[in-house]
């Protein structure tokens, strides 16, 4: 497996062009409390043609960057994307306040990280130590919408034991979170294969992971999405309206600026 993280910075959600995308919304209901360790799957969350509309309004949005939602201010959300998470979290009895959510294409590596408050971990540290503080939120959600038939883009969520009493007394004393911290001893690897329309829902605290190609772990040697993309996107596909060639175009954008960050990453 690959080493777990503390701590990782999320990486921009691009997507590079189909047939090998996967369109994917990811959220973080934010709260603190302690809940079950063993992930939710729910499948056929939305219709074929409300997938269809989330695609298109997440294609259109374009954007790598996160938004968070107040529902205390907009109950339902203020878009289309956002009134699809409402209606998730209502259907789950999901009262979190904040929601932050991020558009994610393409089947790449993550590697194993818990989500935190980043820029909290950025600005204060454990008494003594460089180490950040950090804090997770209530449960964490990918939403899978679109992806090619041969693609299962797992993601690989792990059960830890419980933190020990002297985690536990740093944790209070910092004021972090006290199921986050430096990975434990890891009991359990729950391996969720992406379907359209399926809902994944852990626990805010777990660690995970996206291997890439699925195999990766096992050493299997694929070509991943990005790659296949980039050799497959010198030209847009026939017969293609004014709006889908606009929608291609960007997806090509963003194709590059993804294989440009994975090699600046291979490179460090």
């Amino acid at each position: 497996a690959t080493p777990a993280r503390a701590a990782r910075h999320l990486a921009p959600c691009t997507r590079p062009p189909p047939p090998q995308a996967s369109e994917m919304l990811c959220t973080l209901s934010a709260a603190i409390s302690l809940l079950s360790t063993t992930p939710r799957v729910f499948d056929s969350v939305f219709a074929p043609a409300a997938i269809r509309t989330l695609v298109a309004a997440g294609c259109d949005r374009s954007h790598s960057f996160t938004t968070v939602l107040d529902r205390e201010v907009s109950r339902s959300g203020r878009t289309v994307l956002e009134r699809a998470l409402t209606a998730v979290l209502d259907e789950l009895g999901d009262e979190s306040r904040y929601v932050e959510y991020w558009w994610r294409g393409g089947h790449r590596r993550m590697d194993s990280h818990r989500d935190v408050d980043e820029a909290l971990c950025r600005s204060r540290s454990h008494a003594g130590t460089a180490v950040g503080v950090q804090r997770c939120p209530q449960n964490g959600h990918v939403l899978y919408l679109e992806l090619a038939e041969e693609l299962r883009g797992p993601t690989c969520v792990w059960e830890e034991a419980p933190p020990d009493e002297a985690w536990l007394s740093e944790a209070a004393a910092a004021e972090a979170d006290a199921r986050a911290g430096p990975p434990r001893e890891l009991t359990t690897l729950h391996v969720v294969p992406a379907r359209p329309g399926r809902l994944l829902r852990f626990r805010g605290d777990q660690l995970h992971a996206v291997p890439a190609p699925a195999g990766e772990w096992l050493g299997e040697a694929e070509e991943t999405a990005t790659r296949r993309a980039a050799d497959t996107a010198d030209a847009p596909p026939p017969g293609l309206t004014e709006a889908e060639f606009l929608r291609w175009m960007s997806r090509q954008q963003e194709a590059k600026a993804e294989a440009a960050e994975a090699a600046a990453e291979e490179a460090e």
